[in-house]
């Protein structure tokens, strides 16, 4: 008896097994290429917050960059750092470089990284950590509008 329990259990273990692979559906080549990043998924403007520790201490801040989807950010942001506050501070126009795995680069001008970025549900939002010398500081982008909707504003 207990060996036909036992039959049984493992034929419908393996018949369920069997059902539910053969709904997964294949991964095609194009799959991969039609999600693909560029520079134009980070276009238009991203309402951001950064948060952390540096070498000065605490570090917390929010703002709004504006992506060109050509390759340059700029923005302002307001600032605290170790309790000490600058408000509406110029982010400077500087470049950023999208890969085709979303992933992302902020660099300065002379390009030396500062920040590794993931870009997430379409270009709708990203998360970035800094990669400055002392610095565990991390953030995240969510976009507020297209650049044509900019224009209208």
């Amino acid at each position: 008896m207990k060996l036909k329990i036992r039959s049984l259990s493992t034929f419908a273990l393996a018949t369920g097994l069997l059902l539910s692979t053969s709904q997964i559906q294949p991964v095609h080549a194009d799959d991969q290429h039609e999600r693909a990043c560029s520079n134009k998924t980070l276009k238009g403007s991203y309402g951001t917050y950064r948060t952390g520790s540096t070498s000065t201490g605490p570090l917390a801040a929010v703002g709004i960059l504006f992506f060109d989807g050509n390759g340059h950010v700029s923005g302002s942001q307001s600032i605290s750092r170790n309790g000490v506050f600058t408000f509406d501070s110029a982010v400077p126009d500087s470049p950023y470089e999208v890969a085709a795995d979303c992933t992302a680069r902020f660099l300065m001008d002379n390009g030396v990284e500062v920040a590794r970025v993931v870009i997430v549900d379409g270009g709708k939002e990203f998360y970035e950590f800094s990669e400055t010398a002392g610095n565990a500081v991390y953030g995240v982008g969510k976009k507020i509008h297209t650049d044509d909707d900019d224009h209208d504003r």
